[in-house]
C-alpha cells in the first residue's frame, strides 16, 4: 500500500514539473513574439529604405535622378498585414505546441519545423518581393541583388542555426541541448545582421528555445521515471 502511494506521489510530481517546464517553453514563445512585435517598425524599414519594394529610380538626366520614389505608407499596409499575420499565427501554434502537447520528442519536432516555416516566410516573402517590386531598370543593382546584399547574411546565418537546430533532435543529452541552445544564438545572430527580419525570426528564435525547454523536460521526466523504477525494484 505504502509502495502504491510512493509511486503516485511519485507520478504526480512528474507531471507538475512536466507542466511547468512545458509553460517554460510556451512562455519563450509568446516573448519571443511580443520582442519581435516592439520591433515590427524594421521591417518596413527594411523592404522600403533597403530592398526598395514598391520604389522606383528616376531615369538618367530627369529632375532627381540616381534617387529612389517609394509609395507612401498606405502603399505598404498590405506588406505589414501579410507580415502581422505570419508572425501571430507562428506564435499562436508555437505556444500552443510547447504548452499543451504532452509528448516532448514529437513537441520538439513541431517547434523546430514551425520555426523552419517561420523562417522561410519571411525570406521568401522578401525575396518575392525584391524581385517584383522594384522598379530597378534604371538603379544600378537589381531587385534580388539588393536582396542579396542585405539579407543574404543574416539568410546563410539562419539557415545554418535551423540546420543545427534539426540535429539537436537526436535524443544524446546534453550535446541535444548544446546544439539547440546554438541554434537559438544562429537565430538571434541573424537578426543582429539584418534587423528588419526580427519580425519572423525571433518568433523562430524561440521556437527554438522552447524545443530545448521541452528536450530539459523529457531528460528531466527519463531521469525520474529511472530513479522510481530503481525503488520500486528495491
Amino acid at each position: 500500500m505504502a509502495a502504491d502511494d510512493a509511486s503516485t506521489s511519485s507520478h504526480r510530481r512528474q507531471a507538475d514539473g512536466g507542466f511547468g517546464l512545458r509553460a517554460l517553453a510556451a512562455l519563450s514563445v509568446l516573448v519571443s513574439g511580443v520582442i519581435a512585435f516592439v520591433l515590427a517598425s524594421s521591417a518596413l524599414e527594411l523592404v522600403r529604405e533597403e530592398l526598395h519594394h514598391n520604389c522606383g529610380m528616376r531615369p538618367p538626366g530627369s529632375e532627381g535622378a540616381g534617387t529612389w520614389i517609394c509609395s507612401d505608407e498606405i502603399g505598404y499596409l498590405s506588406i505589414a498585414g501579410i507580415l502581422a499575420i505570419g508572425l501571430l499565427a507562428v506564435v499562436l501554434v508555437g505556444s500552443v505546441i510547447a504548452l499543451l502537447v504532452r509528448h516532448d520528442r514529437p513537441a520538439r519536432l513541431a517547434l523546430v519545423i514551425l520555426a523552419a516555416l517561420s523562417t522561410a516566410w519571411i525570406l521568401g516573402l522578401t525575396w518575392y518581393g525584391s524581385s517584383t517590386q522594384v522598379q530597378d531598370q534604371y538603379a544600378p543593382l537589381t531587385g534580388t541583388e539588393y536582396w542579396v546584399g542585405a539579407v543574404g547574411p543574416a539568410a546563410v546565418v539562419s539557415a545554418i542555426g535551423l540546420a543545427v537546430g534539426m540535429v539537436s533532435l537526436q535524443p544524446t543529452r546534453p550535446r541535444s541541448w548544446i546544439l539547440g541552445i546554438g541554434a537559438t544564438v544562429l537565430l538571434i545572430v541573424a537578426v543582429v545582421l539584418q534587423p528588419g527580419l526580427s519580425l519572423n525570426l525571433l518568433p523562430a528564435a524561440g521556437l527554438l528555445a522552447a524545443a530545448v525547454v521541452r528536450g530539459v523536460s523529457a531528460g528531466t521526466t527519463s531521469g525520474r521515471v529511472t530513479l522510481a523504477a530503481a525503488r520500486r525494484d528495491r
